[in-house]
């Protein structure tokens, strides 16, 4: 099976001076630089570093053409990618860094410096590479792709046995701590998606990617038009201000991404750009609730796709068929799904269960090294989504709620126990439990409620920010703060979350 170094290599000779990338503040690239710098980094991978099939290596910038060039070159030699999100803290780096044993890491320079400092503590991890300026102890990536011969890598051959396309992070276990989700090259280089059946995804299109690349729906973004010739637009970070004028300048003709994306954008003013603009096709995860709102401000065509990082080719809405309000379409074809009452049994039409997927028909084979995890989101066969839902009887699927604990806040899963756990070394934190709070904009945001510790007063955000600095994120600090005399428990002593959620109706 090629992979998509492979497909890239090959456009590299039909189309050598199309540009496949194009960037703001990064310049652009050609479809013949991208496998030029790729084969490079394979050249180097193999000849300098002894890496190969099986191997990882770690990614943690933001949207920028070194990126995409990193993944091809891992993907000429089955080189597994981990991406990692650029605002996460020293200790959850390294908590992936020692779990997935990546070998490289590769970061601009303001996160080079740090991952100098972790790697040497790690010693799976031989070097560090700054992709855009020097940093002591570090190589550089300019100077990686420099020293290769040319031609370096073009002539590779296919890559047998290639199983890990890229290592995707999500959060669940319960340990709070991130859970590995494999993702196979197939669905890593587009061909495990029918975007020309969904709408008609050729050469002559722009993919607009606004989402960071360490998340899998930025990933389709990219990878589903590089993989059929197309070109990609992908500023470093999204900008509501500046969304339409982007538009307007670079001309893409489809936008994959998160409903949280759109609801930033439908806050805004209307603009002189928003009805007359290149967009044929929009594609937020989650808009079904909205979808026609979005359709007539827009003036442009509009499908949803439910989907997670284990399950990513779900279902989605067909563009060639009557709209059914409130769904989130059909499974995609070869993919299986049933809804599962908790007694174990089949749901009837129309009555709301668990969403569950026929493992392999969506390529699930477990979280890496997490069989406990494994086990709790599976049953037999099937995987087990955690999200309530129902079909009616031609099989279209209806979201209506998520069982699990996951805070799911502008299409990040967040852990309420990792959360939770950094958040009870406060001194003024005598107990606390972590739940979803609905939000408008961002679909869920964190609340906290506190037990406060006797003699103290009730923290503040500031206060739990200032005491998580480092250690947690910042957008996984509780935006909300409510003080509670006792935290509702069973008889054997778990927190009722439901409860406190209800709070929030």
């Amino acid at each position: 099976m090629p992979t998509l170094y492979d497909v890239v290599r090959e456009f590299s000779h039909t189309w050598p001076d199309k540009l496949a990338v194009l960037t703001e503040q990064d310049g652009h690239r050609s479809y013949q630089e991208l496998a030029a710098h790729g084969g490079a980094l394979a050249h180097q991978f193999q000849t300098r570093f002894g890496l190969g099939l099986g191997d990882r290596a770690c990614i943690w910038m933001q949207n920028r053409p070194e990126y995409i060039e990193c993944q091809l070159g891992m993907q000429a030699i089955g080189l597994a990618g981990v991406p990692i999100n650029p605002e996460w803290t020293d200790p959850e780096l390294e908590f992936v860094l020692n779990h997935s044993r990546c070998r490289l890491v590769f970061a601009e320079a303001e996160r080079a410096e740090r991952a100098v400092t972790l790697a040497a503590g790690i010693d799976s991890v031989e070097a560090v590479v700054s992709v855009d300026e020097p940093v002591d102890g570090a190589l550089l990536l300019a100077d990686l792709i420099g020293e290769s011969p040319e031609g370096a890598g073009l002539d590779l051959p296919p890559v047998d046995g290639f199983v890990e396309g890229n290592v995707l992070y999500t959060s669940g276990t319960t340990t709070g701590r991130p859970k590995a989700v494999p993702m196979s090259p197939e669905l890593f280089a587009g061909g495990a998606v029918p975007y020309e059946e969904m709408f008609g995804l050729s050469h002559t299109d722009r993919s607009l990617v606004v989402t960071p690349l360490f998340h899998g729906n930025a990933m389709g973004g990219a990878m589903s038009a590089l993989s059929r010739g197309a070109s990609v637009v992908m500023p470093r970070k999204f900008s509501a201000s500046r969304f339409w004028s982007l538009v307007d300048q670079y001309r893409p003709t489809y936008f994959l991404t998160l409903v949280p994306i759109i609801n930033i954008l439908m806050a805004q003013p209307p603009g002189p750009h928003e009805r007359s603009h290149s967009l044929r096709v929009m594609i937020p995860l989650g808009c079904a609730p909205i979808i026609e709102q979005i359709e007539e401000r827009y003036g442009v065509p509009c499908m949803d796709w439910y989907g997670m990082t284990e399950a990513g080719s779900g279902t989605y809405t067909r563009l060639d068929e009557p709209r059914r309000p409130g769904s989130v379409g059909k499974p995609f074809e070869g993919s299986v799904l049933r809804i599962f009452l908790p007694d174990g049994s089949e749901a009837p039409t129309g009555e709301t269960g668990e969403i569950c997927f026929l493992r392999s028909t969506i390529g699930f084979n477990g979280y890496i090294e997490d069989p406990e995890a494994t086990e709790a989101a599976t049953s037999g066969d099937w995987f087990r989504t955690g999200d309530l839902g129902y079909v009616d009887d031609d099989g279209y699927l209806y979201f209506v709620d998520r069982q699990k604990d996951i805070v799911r806040r502008g299409g990040e899963n967040l852990s309420t126990i990792e959360v939770e756990t950094a958040l009870r070394t406060h001194p003024a934190v005598g107990d606390i439990a972590v739940v979803a709070r609905p939000d408008p904009v961002l679909g869920e945001t964190v609340a906290a409620f506190i037990v406060v510790a006797e003699g103290c007063e009730l923290p503040t955000e500031d206060d739990l920010r200032a005491h998580t600095e480092g250690t947690l994120a910042p957008y996984k600090v509780p935006t909300t703060i409510e003080p509670i005399d006792q935290l509702p428990r069973t008889g054997n002593g778990k927190v009722e979350k439901f409860r406190l959620r209800q709070r929030f109706v």
